[in-house]
């Protein structure tokens, strides 16, 4: 089924997976061919093809690498608050200083969102976890023919929303959709994503998924995760979970630690979000329910989003705020854990 799909995009929209004229060693912004997704009503419904986008990132390759070695691929999602230079740009150097090519992927420039100060409210209603996932694997379609590229040795990190996008790439469906020619990811990492979002995954690429928190960031909540946990174990993948005791969320910030409002960003990790393939989200505590129709206008669906978002579930919030701050103990960790995941693929 997927395969016919697959034959509709290319029909659709021929440049997708013919992205690569590649130079030996070329790096620095690559386009490629991406579409908003948005919701599962219409990825499933193919409603999407409608909407085609040219999506970037940066590519960057290890520094000691002549033009005939390959590299293992790093594919790397941003945060709900963009990419910035202390987080995706200072991992993507690390992993280069350790021998991996790395791609960080710019999905709210491609939606042409800006999340500075109060926007990243605007971005999180135009923007969702499957758009993330759809970029991470229409990147990896478009740089399959990159002579310094080993598409049989991949990663997919993602920080915070991007983790969960990370988590929701695991299902085989999205993967056999965009990219169904190349092998699967060998490691799927979330950091300090959250797990309080139930995806409709019956079948994982079987990849493993590595999640990395730390101990004082409400995002993280046990109970959620042994669920997550669970569900992708019977639809095929193994997890494993790394604690960082004492970290908060974005430890790898540019400010000091700091306690911020609720009033400013609300705490939806209490809540419990699941997606049906039909369209449909609930939230599983309030029981509040909305239906994205497969053909429905995209701006609206953003109304009914942050609506749904910011308005309807609003009893689900917890109480506590989100601690955010630098700490660079959870960083050089994380950097080593990201060796260690890394050196099996």
């Amino acid at each position: 089924m997927y395969v016919i799909k697959f034959l509709k995009i290319l029909l659709f929209f021929p440049a997708i997976l013919l992205a690569g004229d590649f130079k030996p060693l070329q790096k620095g912004k690559i386009e490629f061919d991406t579409f908003y997704t948005f919701d599962y009503s219409r990825l499933y419904s193919e409603e999407f093809l409608k909407s085609p986008l040219k999506g970037s990132g940066n590519l960057n390759l290890p520094k000691e690498i002549s033009e005939s070695d390959k590299a293992p691929l790093v594919i790397i999602l941003h945060t709900s608050g963009g990419i910035k230079p202390n987080r995706e740009s200072a991992y993507a150097k690390f992993l280069n200083n350790e021998g991996f090519a790395t791609f960080v992927v710019d999905t709210y420039g491609t939606r042409k969102c800006n999340a500075s100060g109060a926007g990243w409210k605007n971005c999180i209603s135009k923007i969702s976890t499957l758009d993330f996932a759809t970029d991470a694997y229409t990147s990896l379609s478009a740089l399959n023919n990159h002579p310094n590229l080993d598409m049989n040795r991949t990663a997919l990190i993602g920080f915070s929303m991007g983790g969960d996008a990370a988590m929701l790439s695991l299902n085989e469906d999205i993967k056999e959709i965009f990219s169904p020619n190349l092998p699967s990811f060998k490691s799927v990492i979330s950091v300090y994503g959250a797990c309080n979002n139930k995806f409709d995954i019956s079948k994982t690429t079987g990849s493993d998924f590595h999640y990395i928190v730390g101990s004082n960031d409400i995002s993280y909540v046990k109970d959620y995760c042994e669920q997550r946990y669970e569900e992708l174990e019977k639809a095929g993948s193994i997890s494993k979970e790394y604690i960082i005791e004492g970290a908060v969320h974005g430890y790898d910030a540019n400010f000091p630690i700091q306690l911020i409002p609720t009033s400013e960003i609300p705490n939806m990790f209490s809540c419990q979000f699941e997606f049906y393939k039909d369209g449909t989200i609930v939230e599983a505590i309030t029981g509040n329910t909305v239906k994205l129709e497969s053909a429905g206008d995209l701006k609206e669906k953003f109304k009914i989003r942050k609506n749904f978002a910011f308005k309807q579930i609003k009893d689900c919030y917890g109480k506590n705020g989100l601690k955010m701050g630098s700490q660079s103990s959870a960083v050089n960790n994380t950097k080593d854990l990201f060796k260690n995941i890394l050196s099996q693929i």
